[in-house]
């Protein structure tokens, strides 16, 4: 019988692992919740239901409920393996999977990942390079984190989740008030979201540099080092990422560096079976962490690796997990860039949205410049948009990461022009 694998709740990249398990032969379940974190796409309702069983529950975050689902599948079919792509799932799938003995990632490792707060600390104690940081709770405490640091500050929830709600402060003044609307946008936010990011507000000190990510393996000790990738920040808020490109645009000694200490924080953090998405600020100083996320890398980013390579890294997070042996990474060369199309304000698109212009798409483009990938989800006339919703996202390849970066900016303003809105860029 094919080994049953289970999902607990998905992303984007998530629901394409569904779709890399069944190309496997792979029996899948997937349990989803209420909160959506992909398109409502035919194509990605047409991957859900791949999936051999497919259980709803309204919380994911919630253990009982997800308990619950888990055991039942379970007890009717053993689990051999177990991901969860989606962050605020992570640390309850991971006690869940740790109570019913299914393989998963250490518990205890994962939810030091989530608290931004105890990230730091372990690493800080372990003589990791780390910036000053403050834990807070509200908007007068705030500002006294920021006086003690001096300088700028990027305020965040505690709770990691990709950038969600983080923001940069000049001077105390502004973190105050950026941790007061922070604590008010949380209302806003879908309920599922609340109890994590309420837990409290992280204060720390600005770091300037270039934003990479190490997406690093590892299984029984060993670590396995698939990309080095570039983040590409948006100059209307340099909190929000529009893109990435692979591989980063380092030389080998910077390479080496972000590669050895992603694995530091790996190992004082205890993450012991996965594939692990660490971001990182390329500093005057060195590598310094920005996130530990125990996941896969999301958004587009696994599109840009098998457009970059020619293979699925989900193919090599089932491997880990299934206890399968590990094929050398593929060689590849160039570099593929994407980029995001997402509004900067809300607004409307217009009733003579077009994308016929896309077929002549060559003329457009350098000559050396290839269009590998281009993925709307919503561009339709008329369609009411809000801020940084996404909306389609497209991939460049070229020879080198300045050429695939340059022409991928210049089309995301092509983009721009087109819809007659303001993007993100």
């Amino acid at each position: 019988m094919a080994p049953h694998l289970l999902i607990i709740d998905a992303n984007l990249p998530g629901i394409d692992t569904i779709a890399v398990a069944k190309r496997r032969g792979l029996q899948v379940s997937f349990i989803r919740s209420g909160y959506r974190k992909y398109p409502q796409t035919q194509s990605v309702r047409n991957i859900v239901y791949m999936a051999d069983a497919l259980l709803t529950i309204a919380d994911s975050s919630n253990e009982t409920s997800l308990h619950q689902a888990v055991a039942a599948l379970h007890g009717f079919n053993p689990i051999d393996a177990a991901v969860c792509l989606l962050e605020p799932s992570l640390d309850t799938a991971a006690r869940v999977c740790a109570r019913l003995d299914i393989p998963f990632t250490d518990t205890t490792a994962v939810a030091a990942a989530r608290d931004k707060f105890e990230t730091r600390a372990r690493l800080r104690a372990a003589g990791l390079r780390m910036p000053r940081c403050y834990r807070v709770n509200n908007a007068e405490e705030a500002r006294a984190a920021a006086a003690a640091i001096g300088g700028p500050v990027v305020v965040k929830p505690q709770t990691g989740y990709d950038s969600l709600l983080a923001s940069i402060a000049g001077d105390p003044d502004q973190a105050a008030c950026a941790a007061g609307q922070l604590q008010k946008e949380i209302r806003r936010l879908p309920p599922q979201l609340w109890q994590q990011l309420r837990r409290g507000i992280l204060i720390e000190e600005y770091v300037s540099g270039p934003l990479i990510s190490a997406e690093i393996g590892i299984r029984d000790g060993h670590v396995y080092r698939f990309m080095l990738s570039d983040h590409a920040r948006a100059h209307l808020d340099e909190c929000v990422e529009i893109g990435a490109s692979m591989p980063a645009d380092l030389d080998a000694r910077q390479s080496e560096a972000a590669y050895t200490y992603a694995e530091e924080v790996l190992r004082i953090l205890g993450l012991d079976l996965g594939i692990f998405h660490i971001e990182m600020i390329v500093s005057s100083e060195g590598p310094v962490l920005v996130e530990a996320n125990a996941r896969l890398m999301g958004g587009i980013m696994p599109a840009i690796y098998r457009n970059l390579t020619g293979e699925d890294i989900q193919d090599r997070l089932l491997d880990l997990h299934l206890g399968e042996p590990l094929a050398d990474r593929p060689d590849f060369c160039g570099c593929v860039a994407g980029r995001t199309i997402m509004p900067a304000d809300d607004g409307q698109l217009p009733a003579d949205c077009d994308l016929s212009w896309l077929q002549a798409i060559d003329r457009l483009l350098p000559e050396d410049v290839e269009l590998v990938d281009c993925t709307v989800y919503q561009l339709a006339p008329d369609t009411v948009v809000r801020s940084l919703d996404l909306l389609a996202s497209f991939q460049l390849r070229a020879a080198s990461c300045n050429k695939a970066v340059q022409a991928a900016d210049d089309l995301l303003m092509e983009f721009e022009t087109r819809l007659r809105i303001p993007l993100m860029r």
